[in-house]
């Protein structure tokens, strides 16, 4: 696994691919409170996930289906139209599968879906021994999707996971019937937001030590106010009870930066949508340029009004967008 890339060896991967964290990784890593390896190890998951997907299991149909897969036991939510296309949703950082319940019910009469928890989130396996790079988790992810989705998918990934499916499209190309980035990370657009400027300072409100705290990366992921007052007590919890295993997980994106000589995003033949909210806090709008330079065949649709999570926030539009693109 290679350390953070030096931004001349770009063999395989576009320049544009790494140029994020070539800027913001080595300031971040030299100024940002390190993560606590004893409170790491000791970490137990109290999250109240299970409760959540009993209450919403009646409603929306989804089964929790839990496996091994390579040094990792993954959980996911499947159902939906057993005889539709796969759909496979991958969530952000500082998230879990729950993030997509929103929009489920738009898909589920067409499609079939699979929404996983990442390696080391929600409900699926942490594992303070094994690295958490961009590369181990694109590997863990095709790996699950080899073994329990049939056929090739229609994968759409927010956030973190929109870099992580951008790389899995790149790299497993036969996985993979069409790609959705949805506010990818990752991408240095041509303005930045002022959490991006934080990470150069040190500063990250991913990680959540208090209500406040929740309450302030929620006002940044979603631009509906009412919306993220009414999240940011029900996450509360779990992020703060996260905050050490998080501050370890981002940690190990920068640490574990790519491999420049690999295949990346640039290698994409799938037919892609670049899907972004213009008031997104977090990762600037302008990123969905800088994608569309490294797939040059992606289509770009921005919504007015809508932050981070477009799931979240506008899930019928979002829903709409993806039943277009895919019908094509």
């Amino acid at each position: 696994m290679g350390n953070v890339s030096t931004g001349n060896q770009f063999a395989g991967m576009h320049h544009l691919e790494l140029a994020f964290l070539d800027d913001v990784a080595p300031k971040y890593l030299s100024l940002a409170q390190p993560p606590h390896g004893l409170k790491i190890r000791q970490w137990k998951n109290r999250s109240a996930v299970p409760l959540i997907n009993k209450l919403h299991s009646g409603l929306s149909g989804l089964k929790r289906q839990q496996a091994t897969v390579l040094d990792h036991d993954l959980v996911w939510l499947e159902g939906g139209n057993p005889d539709g296309k796969p759909v496979v949703l991958l969530h952000g950082f500082a998230s879990n599968k729950e993030n997509w319940l929103s929009l489920v019910p738009f898909l589920l009469k067409q499609h079939r879906l699979f929404v996983l928890d990442l390696p080391g989130w929600g409900e699926s396996q942490f594992n303070a021994n094994v690295p958490y790079g961009l590369d181990d988790q694109v590997a863990r992810v095709a790996a699950w999707i080899q073994a329990h989705v049939p056929g090739r998918a229609h994968v759409v990934g927010n956030s973190v996971g929109g870099l992580v499916s951008a790389l899995l499209a790149g790299r497993h190309g036969d996985l993979i019937q069409t790609l959705c980035l949805m506010n990818p990370a990752g991408g240095k657009g041509s303005d930045h937001t002022h959490f991006e400027a934080g990470l150069k300072e040190g500063r990250n409100p991913m990680i959540v030590e208090s209500l406040a705290g929740a309450h302030t990366l929620m006002s940044l992921a979603i631009h509906n106010r009412a919306i993220a007052l009414a999240l940011a007590p029900v996450m509360a919890q779990d992020l703060i009870n996260r905050r050490h295993v998080n501050r370890h997980l981002f940690h190990q994106m920068f640490v574990n930066a790519p491999n420049p000589n690999g295949p990346g995003m640039s290698a994409t033949t799938a037919p892609t949508l670049i899907m972004w909210g213009k008031e997104d806090r977090l990762v600037h709008y302008t990123g969905a340029y800088t994608y569309q330079a490294i797939i040059p065949h992606a289509d770009v649709v921005l919504f007015d009004g809508v932050g981070h999570l477009p799931m979240v926030e506008i899930p019928i539009r979002t829903a709409k967008a993806l039943q277009e693109f895919w019908s094509v």
